[in-house]
């Protein structure tokens, strides 16, 4: 198997479009993120929600990203980091889409967790796949382009609140969130699978997946970013 200082890319794919199909999807998990707060504060106002209960909404989101978070990356190991970011961003949208037609709050609440958990196993699998399709003199500053994504998300979830929420309401939000997203899926069905992936001989099972990141030399390297994420992610919006 090839090293990875030794990466080629395929010429036909432009380093632009598998940044900006990548980033999109850290772009749309960021929208998401930081619009919830603000269609929280309607939703409450038009379903007569109390505190706790839209605390509870956002809570089923985080536990949806923490599943798909958990399980993705093995998936990825498994199935390839292109097929996982696809069915991952197809289950955010579907979800979102849906949510704009929630006739109550327990079935808002379902498609809240199906959209954390979309969302929560797209965030690295995209990274994963930027990493792995650089070269590795570049690799750095591009995953580095890829999080700037991140901050534009919060920016628009900024703008659309400001002035879509008070004329058009919450349910149209999500609509918008949903039909982008869908136009990313058809950009990344143009991508092929990372160089690296490609050139496995044995596909690991989940099992396999999920132990190595355990094993001795990785499981320091495992917890202290596990810690680090757990600090940062209270930080956003």
């Amino acid at each position: 198997m090839a090293s990875t200082s030794t990466l080629v890319e395929p010429k036909r794919f432009s380093a632009a479009r598998i940044l900006t199909s990548s980033g999109f999807g850290l772009l749309f998990d960021s929208f998401d993120v930081g619009l919830l707060s603000y269609v929280l504060v309607s939703l409450a106002k038009d379903w007569h929600l109390s505190t706790t209960v839209t605390g509870l909404i956002g809570s089923v989101s985080s536990i949806g990203m923490a599943i798909g978070s958990a399980f993705a990356g093995s998936l990825a190991d498994k199935f390839g980091r292109r097929n996982i970011f696809l069915f991952t961003l197809l289950i955010y949208s579907i979800a979102t889409g849906l949510s704009a037609f929630a006739a109550g709050i327990g079935i808002f609440f379902v498609l809240r967790f199906f959209v954390g958990l979309g969302l929560g196993g797209e965030l690295p699998v995209a990274t994963t796949y930027v990493l792995e399709s650089s070269p590795e003199e570049v690799r750095g500053r591009r995953v580095v382009f890829l999080e700037m994504f991140w901050a534009f998300g919060s920016l628009v979830a900024a703008l659309v609140s400001f002035f879509v929420i008070p004329h058009s309401g919450w349910r149209v939000v999500f609509l918008l969130g949903a039909i982008p997203a869908l136009y990313t899926i058809i950009l990344r069905l143009a991508l092929p699978e990372t160089p690296k992936y490609a050139r496995l001989d044995k596909r690991p099972s989940m099992g396999a997946a999920l132990r190595q990141i355990w094993t001795n030399g990785i499981a320091r390297r495992s917890v202290v970013t596990w810690a680090l994420w757990f600090v940062i992610h209270p930080l956003d919006p």
